[in-house]
């Protein structure tokens, strides 16, 4: 990563390390992308998706009346 990050809040010990696990994981994602080194399947990682809004069982062409 090359930078020093300071945690500084409420942030405990187990906070702080969640924290530090995700700078680095988005860092090293960072890296590969600029590589041009994918994790070879399309879309977004998991960890992304799992925080969607969508009801996955809805189709996508789905129109609500107003």
């Amino acid at each position: 990563m090359g930078r020093n990050i300071e945690i500084k809040g409420g942030a405990g010990e187990f906070e702080a390390t969640v924290i530090a696990v995700v700078i680095d994981r988005i860092a090293r994602e960072e890296e590969a992308a600029r590589q041009g080194r994918g994790r070879g399947e399309p879309g977004l990682s998991a960890w992304i998706r799992a925080i969607s809004h969508e009801d996955p069982r809805l189709p996508r062409d789905q129109v609500w009346p107003d």
